[in-house]
């Protein structure tokens, strides 16, 4: 693979991005992109997205109980009876509706 074209460079940006290229593939596509002024403009443009992405697609954490709660109803048999304290029930039906808001 001595040297790549626009085609082959926007099937691999993604994957540059996101560093999973071996050594050889990331030079090749840096030097690529370090003569091309329309991918290095579509780079450009693919990182900034995936950034945008990230500030404002990521996801809270559940609070650490909520985490638990879960983690122990998964943790019970399946023909196990479901027993919740009233006061864990509330709070889960509390954080509910407030991630559903």
């Amino acid at each position: 693979m001595d040297c790549i074209d626009c085609i082959e460079i926007a099937a691999r940006l993604h994957l540059y991005i996101d560093r999973e290229l071996s050594a050889d593939e990331i030079m090749m596509v840096q030097q690529h992109l370090a003569s091309c002024p329309q991918c290095e403009c579509r780079f450009h443009v693919d990182i900034s997205i995936k950034r945008l992405i990230h500030q404002h697609c990521t996801m809270q954490k559940a609070p650490a109980h909520l985490r638990e709660a879960v983690l122990q109803l998964a943790r019970q048999a399946k023909d196990e009876p479901l027993e919740i304290n009233y006061s864990l029930e509330m709070e889960l039906k509390a954080d509910i509706e407030y991630y559903e808001q």
